[in-house]
């Protein structure tokens, strides 16, 4: 019997090589080859979540946006730049942003689904992480700067 990482592995590569070799402009369309050339069925949530694991981007391509590989992770290179400060006390974790980045840096965090962290409330420059258990709140803290690439 498999392992749902397994299926999880197989999956993001099957995404991979329909985005290499596909000019592929919206997750229906990802869904439906997922589908047709390799029976694994999905919905566009896990897409989306699958998208952001995988690097996956999207690039002008005959004035059309498709899904695209990149070499250079933008996602990482966003985080790196707009995240100004973490901070904890001992119920909450507080991420500092420049303006208008907030939501970007929320959204990355919430479609992660991670373990240790329950949800995100983001404003303009500041975001309010929850998470899971305040019991263990330095290692979700040190947690979020390692994934935001956030080095205090």
């Amino acid at each position: 019997m498999r392992k749902p990482s397994d299926k999880v592995t197989e999956r993001h590569n099957a995404i991979k090589e329909l985005v290499k070799n596909n000019l592929i402009e919206d997750q229906e369309t990802l869904v439906g080859l997922l589908k047709k050339q390799y029976d694994i069925i999905v919905n566009q949530s896990i897409i989306s979540r699958d998208l952001v694991q995988c690097g996956i981007g999207k690039k002008n391509v005959h004035n059309k946006m498709v899904y695209d590989l990149t070499d250079v992770d933008a996602r990482k290179e966003i985080l790196r730049l707009a995240v100004i400060d973490v901070s904890h006390n001992e119920s909450m974790i507080v991420i500092k942003t420049y303006s208008g980045s907030a939501a970007f840096v929320a959204e990355f965090l919430d479609v992660l689904e991670d373990d240790l962290v329950l949800g995100t409330v983001a404003g303009d420059n500041t975001i309010f992480v929850a998470p899971v258990t305040i019991k263990n709140i330095k290692e979700v803290y040190k947690h979020i700067c390692t994934i935001l690439y956030f080095k205090k």
